[in-house]
């Protein structure tokens, strides 16, 4: 594979755009949506822009085109939507704002899209427990059209005051759908406060978690900063039994656990084995424990070449992630990109966090996970490797300093009965008390890491492409091509992706 630069998936998106413009001239529009789609994923997937207005556009005047006739409606008040595409139990932000809306009282339509609900047990419990809650799963066999007026007439039945979008960045349908409902206060759950995403004109409201968020949505996608509430989460600790550690731990050992998706450890010239490294010469008792999925493969080398065998363990994905936290003393931050939802984790269950991050990634500071009581002075995350190595040492070597920062940590997170009544407070008023404190983003650095990690680790673009347009693609996209023509190693996934 050739080195992908900006100008290239610049040149990619544009390209998927006029597509997508294309097919709504010729009054294609399933097309149009599907290439829509496509154009949204690579934006999310290198995040050099955060919204696109010829997209957002594009989808009015789809939803203009679909629905032709609108019928108005007077919401009734206490009636709440919940539109998801995930639902997934202990993942994302379902249950959270689930259980929330049923503390209310309210009159709950739940609204499902997506490809099926095999890990929504508990989810589809919750729902079908509760009186006032109606579970509406829209069928996967359907076309995005057919979706889009289903739900709409769906929608258009139930009258709704209020309504809370769960979305995914490439979510063409629900956007489409929710363009047409000015009578709802429609209110965008933002999962991904620092990637792209469709949607920034079928909203009324952004609930953001973090001030990072809200510089993004502010600067980046133009929301007015009177849209944007900060609405702080916690993590669902449910889970399955616990499987236990690898036996060749020693039980005096200091457990360090770390893990996420296994990009988020590649690149910065390294930069995470490096603290890896750092923390096992401090110590000779420290073991890491990491879990997560993806391509392990550099990880697996790192303990090869350096015979970490005994001192690092990679525990692959586990659905008994909550006691595998508890079994550990520290938390370690994942770098160049950290995972929020395990700094979370960490939290809530008291355990004290080690991060460091560069200046350039402030995306990646953990305070902004961690700040629903904390102070303007609350700090976790190092910048210096000097000062990160001084409180790894003292965490490593002082039991009791780590039981003091990890109920410091707890005391942060936002509780249950708190997310509730604050985010009741908050879509009551639809305003914020205290106004966001703006972030200087480097917004280049950023974009930058997301390519340096397709080029050297996950190599995955030019098969994305390829899949999407089979053979189109040779015709629309010659360079892609061209890549594999250089690549010989990749010519059968090349003929599986275009006869697939």
């Amino acid at each position: 594979m050739t080195k992908l630069t900006l100008p290239l998936i610049r040149n990619v998106f544009c390209k998927i755009k006029s597509l997508a413009l294309r097919e709504f001239e010729n009054k294609n529009y399933e097309a149009s949506l599907k290439h829509i789609e496509t154009a949204a994923e690579i934006a999310y997937n290198f995040n050099w822009i955060y919204t696109d207005e010829e997209l957002e556009n594009l989808l009015i005047n789809i939803s203009n085109s679909i629905i032709l006739e609108k019928k108005p409606f007077i919401p009734i008040e206490g009636k709440v939507v919940f539109y998801d595409v995930f639902a997934l139990d202990n993942r994302g932000l379902t249950q959270q704002y689930l259980r929330a809306l049923i503390s209310w009282g309210v009159e709950l339509l739940f609204i499902f899209e997506g490809h099926d609900l095999t890990h929504s047990k508990q989810i589809i419990s919750e729902i079908q427990s509760y009186p006032k809650g109606e579970l509406f799963v829209i069928d996967k066999s359907l076309s995005r059209l057919e979706k889009i007026k289903c739900v709409y007439n769906k929608i258009i039945d139930f009258k709704p005051e209020k309504a809370f979008l769960h979305l995914q960045p490439s979510s063409s349908v629900a956007v489409t759908v929710w363009n047409h409902f000015d009578e709802v206060t429609r209110y965008q759950i933002n999962l991904t406060d620092h990637a792209f995403w469709l949607g920034v004109k079928c909203i009324d409201y952004c609930l953001e978690f973090r001030d990072y968020g809200c510089t993004v949505s502010s600067e980046k996608r133009k929301l007015p900063k009177d849209k944007l509430l900060i609405q702080p989460y916690y993590p669902i600790l449910d889970c399955q039994p616990f499987i236990g550690l690898p036996s060749q731990i020693p039980t005096d050992s200091i457990k360090i656990f770390t893990g996420g998706s296994y990009y988020k450890m590649y690149g910065k010239s390294d930069m995470f084995f490096t603290l890896l490294k750092l923390l096992f010469d401090l110590n000779p008792k420290v073991v890491l424990l990491l879990a997560g999925h993806g391509d392990d493969a550099p990880i697996k080398k790192f303990i090869y070449d350096n015979d970490f065998q005994n001192r690092l363990f990679i525990l692959g994905s586990r659905p008994d992630i909550t006691h595998v936290f508890e079994s550990c003393d520290i938390y370690l931050c994942t770098y160049p990109i950290s995972g929020g939802l395990m700094g979370q984790y960490a939290a809530r269950l008291a355990k004290p966090i080690l991060s460091y991050s560069s200046d350039d990634l402030r995306c990646n500071f953990l305070e902004g996970f961690i700040n629903f009581n904390s102070t303007s002075n609350f700090k976790i995350t190092h910048t210096s490797l000097n000062s990160f190595k001084v409180e790894a040492l003292k965490l490593i070597e002082n039991k009791s300093y780590r039981a003091v920062l990890g109920s410091q940590n707890k005391k942060n997170i936002i509780s249950v009965k708190e997310f509730s009544e604050h985010l009741k407070k908050l879509v009551t008023s639809n305003k914020m008390e205290i106004p966001f404190k703006h972030e200087v983003i480097n917004y280049v650095a950023f974009s930058n890491l997301y390519i340096e990690n397709e080029n050297n680790y996950l190599k995955q673009f030019d098969f994305f492409i390829v899949s999407r347009f089979k053979f189109n693609v040779i015709f629309l996209f010659p360079k892609i091509v061209l890549s594999f023509i250089f690549n010989l190693s990749n010519w059968h996934l090349f003929f599986k992706r275009i006869l697939k």
